[in-house]
């Protein structure tokens, strides 16, 4: 608490001085939180980029902190161990992404009325992922890089996709379950691999299109790859999970 000196006055109209005691605002962060702040960010950015590029054992704790210009000891302190640091980078961006996309297909859902489609549904999880793609940052490419790499990892993609993504890829699929009455539960989900599968190539952002293409296709074109995407995937339910009556 600090000391400030403060007055009131006295019934003549003259000023009285007193000291007096204040609290100190809560509202804003200070000097000390503010870097601390900072140098956790700095730190996770380094290592967004590392993970994405190189992987999990692909990194030490020392490139992690040459990369992002801090002590070692600063990634110990803010993190503890190189697998917490590769949890928080998940962490940091997982949320919000992931409330982007719930708010997405929640709205759809309102304005569909009752009425919802297969391409409704997955151009509402997709939209949020192409508008951060379309601004082109450095930080979300590598993040969606990583989510990639983790993603086809045998030994902990499972894991993290599960803890991190799983609560927003079901909200998709009780959208598709509605937009396809009596879907077998099955074809939803393995339509949804193989969605997802698709999803993960264009993320990975390797260059590859360009190369298959002579150049014809570039790897950051979201309306192209996205509108593409959406059409693709639909007709993949559709075919996949649509009910057939019996011959």
């Amino acid at each position: 608490m600090d000391k400030t000196t403060a007055s009131t006055r006295t019934r003549s109209g003259r000023k009285r001085s007193y000291r007096g005691v204040t609290k100190k605002s809560k509202s804003a962060p200070n000097k000390k939180e503010r870097q601390s702040t900072k140098t956790r960010n700095l730190i996770l950015d380094a290592a967004e980029g590392l993970f994405a590029r190189h992987g999990l054992y692909g990194v030490t704790v020392r490139d992690l902190a040459d990369s992002a210009a801090v002590d070692t000891a600063l990634v110990h302190y803010y993190f503890g161990t190189k697998t917490e640091v590769f949890h928080a980078v998940f962490k940091r961006r997982s949320g919000t992404i992931n409330e982007a996309r719930m708010q997405s297909m929640s709205r759809y859902e309102e304005e569909a009325a009752g009425d919802l489609t297969v391409e409704g549904a997955i151009r509402a999880f997709l939209e949020p992922i192409f508008d951060n793609d379309r601004q082109n940052d450095r930080g979300w490419r590598n993040y969606s890089a990583l989510v990639a790499m983790a993603n086809n990892s045998q030994e902990w993609g499972g894991e993290m996709m599960s803890q991190y993504f799983d609560k927003v890829i079901h909200r998709l699929i009780d959208l598709l379950r509605k937009a396809i009455p009596g879907a077998n539960d099955q074809d939803l989900y393995w339509a949804y691999q193989m969605f997802s599968g698709s999803l993960m190539v264009i993320q990975a952002n390797t260059g590859r299109i360009e190369l298959l293409s002579k150049r014809k296709c570039r790897s950051d074109d979201v309306d192209a790859f996205g509108e593409r995407l959406i059409a693709y995937t639909s007709a993949g339910f559709k075919a996949i999970c649509e009910p057939h009556e019996s011959a």
